[in-house]
């Protein structure tokens, strides 16, 4: 059997950790919080985010009045 080498640290890179600390935080607060895109590539922790209430537009036009707008991790383009 081949051995099997487990690593120290595992998770989230710091800009994924980050942006879901923030969100986090902004739910806690009670506000309602939309990310443009998926915020990562992780299924659950979408599905995770959207139980909370957290909701996944494709375009600023798509965002609710009173809503804070979270930029995925790896950007947007200008337009």
């Amino acid at each position: 059997m081949p051995e099997i080498t487990l690593a120290k640290k595992a998770g989230f890179c710091f800009g994924v950790d980050r942006a879901i600390t923030l969100i986090e935080k902004l739910v806690s607060e009670g506000k309602k919080v939309s990310t443009l895109g998926p915020i990562i590539h992780n299924q659950q922790v979408i599905e995770n985010l959207e139980s909370r209430g957290v909701t996944v537009v494709e375009s600023v036009s798509q965002v609710p009045e009173n809503t804070v707008l979270v930029l995925r991790t790896h950007g947007v383009t200008k337009e």
